[in-house]
């Protein structure tokens, strides 16, 4: 079976316009359908990886977990670590959805959603040790946290100002509240917030105190993440003797992270949960959203810089780009194929625009050739019956001309214009005739007839009544004129008839 397929040359604009509607129905079929397919869709649940049970950055998840779930409606779970290098780990291998970690580790893959709160880093140290500065920590045994852990890493970059070799110090993989516990751990590397229940245990004890951190200036420069703090007397301890006097130490601080495809929605659930829930009231060190520029001013997730930068709406500017790159092939494919297709339907409107002139052109001939038929039947006629009946059939074909090219190309033509012309100047023509032919008394002679119109008789009377019949199908005109012809009087026939005898 054979398909009939039509020609490119036989298309017309309808054809076209048909085309381009069905192209625009199917553009916004096929966009809703890819809207709905992207429509952003979360996830039952969502897994923030923290740290230690008993540690604060567990306890800020647990704290931000049911805010997050009013937002958004998504389940969070608080997963318990050994600290920030696991976090990062387990957000490599997607176990992780966000994940708190210290500054002091190197996180450039991911995106940051918010800074928490600083995280200090002290040298604990037991009272009677006899340890007086970091030097005396080798060969001692000093905890530094387990493997994994942010705080591990940032007591590295102090150990390896100072020359300390961690495989000098002995038991350095233990936690850090085993300080309570354990009589022969003497000493404690620790990068913490202020807020942590278990550092504040080891002070109300009396039995520890802090070293000061003399190079604290130096380790800035070289690490952008650490910055030089000043302990002030008597913060920490139940008596706040704790230190006995203000004393140097270093600070980072606290992120959550994320990948960054994360959903905004979840993004922003988070972040509007630690800064809008009033969570400084549980733990004060926690930042104020005008210190977080402080603190970072660069890679944070576009939802985050949504928020905390609401005036320049980086994020929105951001997104917009990213759907504009991943679309510029598609937007230059549409455009290219609107502008051909709109070059296409021009051509065509011109082509079919000279096909209906043509039509019409050929229409006005024949209108002008029945004008033309019409002037050579009454050239040289002073037939009044004969001059009525063109003037009729000339009126007739102008009107119909005009009411057959109304709203048409053609009325604009020159040719319309000497048509028209033509048919005005004839029937002027033709009603000079006629009323000269009327109004004088002398009967003028046709050229073509050659004879004059005969006098009123019986048998013109007989004529007249057939006239009469005539004038009601071309008007009234006819039979009034046959009753002046009856009304002349028999003065003027006889006066005629002895004209002629002369």
């Amino acid at each position: 079976m054979k398909i009939p397929v039509q020609k490119i040359q036989d298309v017309n604009s309808s054809t076209i316009r048909k085309w381009i509607a069905r192209l625009m129905v199917l553009t916004l079929v096929s966009s809703i359908a890819i809207y709905i397919a992207t429509l952003e869709r979360l996830p039952d649940e969502v897994r923030i990886y923290s740290g230690k049970s008993t540690g604060l950055y567990h306890k800020v998840v647990a704290e931000i977990k049911d805010s997050v779930y009013r937002r958004t409606g998504v389940t969070v779970l608080n997963v318990p670590s050994n600290g920030s290098l696991a976090n990062l780990d387990a957000l490599e291998k997607e176990d992780a959805d966000f994940a708190i970690v210290q500054g002091t580790v190197e996180f450039s893959d991911y995106s940051i959603v918010t800074p928490l709160y600083p995280d200090v880093m002290l040298v604990i140290v037991r009272k009677g040790s006899g340890i007086e500065n970091i030097w005396d920590l080798r060969g001692r045994a000093v905890s530094i946290g387990p493997d994994g852990s942010g705080m591990r890493q940032s007591a590295n970059k102090l150990l390896e100002h100072y020359g300390v070799n961690v495989s000098d110090l002995k038991d350095n993989e233990l936690y850090f509240d085993e300080l309570l516990t354990n009589e022969q751990l003497v000493g404690a590397i620790v990068t913490i917030g202020i807020d942590n229940a278990d550092l504040e245990k080891i002070f109300d004890t009396g039995k520890f105190d802090l070293l000061p951190i003399d190079d604290a200036s130096a380790i800035e420069l070289k690490n952008p993440f650490l910055k030089k703090m000043d302990i002030p007397q008597g913060l920490f301890g139940i008596q706040g003797d704790v230190p006995q006097q203000p004393l140097t130490a270093l600070t980072t601080t606290a992120f959550i992270i994320t990948r960054e495809e994360m959903s905004d929605t979840l993004v922003q659930a988070v972040v509007k949960s630690v800064h809008q829930d009033n969570l400084r009231l549980r733990f004060p060190s926690i930042f104020r959203r005008e210190q977080v520029s402080e603190w970072v001013s660069s890679s944070l997730h576009p939802a985050a810089l949504s928020y905390f930068y609401p005036a320049d709406n980086i994020g929105m500017v951001t997104q917009v780009i990213g759907s504009l790159n991943a679309l510029k092939e598609l937007i230059l494919a549409t455009v290219a194929l609107c502008y051909l297709f709109w070059t296409y339907w021009r051509k065509l409107m011109a082509r079919e625009a000279e096909a209906r002139l043509e039509k019409q052109r050929a229409i006005l001939d024949r209108f002008m050739e029945a004008t033309l038929n019409v002037e050579q039947a009454q050239s040289g006629s002073y037939d009044v019956n004969l001059l009525r009946d063109s003037l009729f059939r000339i009126t007739t074909i102008r009107l119909r001309a005009l009411k057959q090219f109304t709203g048409h190309e053609i009325r604009s033509d020159q040719r319309f214009s000497i048509f028209m012309t033509q048919c005005g100047d004839l029937i002027n023509k033709i009603q000079l005739k006629m009323v000269s032919q009327l109004a004088s008394g002398v009967e003028l002679v046709s050229i073509e007839r050659e004879y004059a119109v005969p006098p009123v008789t019986k048998k013109t009377e007989s004529n007249e009544s057939q006239q009469q019949a005539f004038g009601k199908l071309r008007g009234k005109a006819v039979s009034s004129d046959s009753k002046s012809k009856k009304k002349q009087p028999k003065k003027d026939l006889k006066s005629k008839k002895a004209s002629k005898k002369k």
